[in-house]
């Protein structure tokens, strides 16, 4: 372990001395991997990636045929499939690893883990690796929003070309026609809405002719004077390409997204 550590500070550089220009990051050393956004440190803490979310094995997808595996093969793990392959990515950068760590936020889940961004040595996210090589998508909440930018950016570079999970039809970027009988999912819908409903409640961008039925997107009134700020007032976008992520859930019959933070919400054409 001393090694290790040793290792770690002079390999890191001047990167490594300054904390890799984050004054609240704390070196550590990885241990083993969860899943594919959580990890255990040999101190025993158990932390989550800030800002993603990989794909679980409960999900039942599978990776298209031929595609690469580059997780472990451990036989208790489904080869081939979306969870598997972030297990491995992640696996390959943090098991015995020396990484750092910044805190996010101050409270611990009921799993007790925490939200950290977190850097290898030579001051690289793994979160922003896994999205660029398509394993982890992008999952903005009320403590992660500020990276939402650079977490964009760099999902963008497996999400347009479709690498990766984004390959897998139950992980591709969806039309408001697609979503069907889907549900209890996190979903990524892109499309155009065509209406707006205002109500005591808040607002819902509706995605198709009848409101009772189809895909639509609530937000609360903070998140839509959020979006006002931006630009982004909910009428404004009518007719407009928009990019929404979030938890898919049945209300009513019609299947919808809430929107707790504006950054769920990219306008693709403005």
């Amino acid at each position: 372990m001393l090694c290790m550590l040793v290792a770690f500070g002079v390999h890191g550089g001047r990167a490594a001395a300054e904390n890799c220009g984050d004054a609240g990051a704390r070196a550590t050393i990885g241990a083993r991997v969860i899943d594919g956004d959580t990890f255990v440190t040999e101190d025993g803490g158990e932390w989550r990636l800030a800002g993603v979310l990989a794909p679980k094995r409960g999900d039942g997808a599978r990776a298209p045929a031929g595609a690469p595996d580059e997780a472990d093969r451990n036989a208790d793990r489904p080869r081939g499939s979306p969870a598997d392959a972030a297990h491995g990515a992640l696996a390959a950068m943090v098991v015995r690893q020396p990484l750092w760590l910044t805190p996010v936020g101050d409270t611990v889940d009921r799993y007790g883990r925490r939200l950290a961004v977190a850097r290898d040595a030579a001051c690289r996210s793994m979160a922003e690796r896994l999205l660029a090589a398509g394993h982890v998508r992008v999952y903005p909440t009320v403590v992660t929003r500020m990276l939402a930018p650079a977490l964009y950016a760099a999902e963008a570079s497996a999400r347009v070309p479709a690498r990766g999970l984004w390959a897998d039809g139950r992980y591709r970027v969806l039309r408001s026609s697609d979503i069907g009988a889907l549900s209890d999912a996190y979903v990524v819908v892109e499309d155009r809405p065509v209406s707006v409903i205002t109500a005591r409640g808040g607002t819902t961008l509706v995605f198709g002719q009848d409101p009772q039925r189809d895909f639509g997107v609530t937000i609360a009134p903070k998140v839509r004077t959020l979006l006002k700020t931006a630009g982004s007032e909910p009428a404004v976008l009518v007719g407009r390409q928009v990019r929404v992520r979030g938890w898919l859930r049945r209300r009513g019959g019609a299947p919808v997204i809430d929107l707790m933070v504006a950054e769920q919400l990219e306008v693709v054409e403005r």
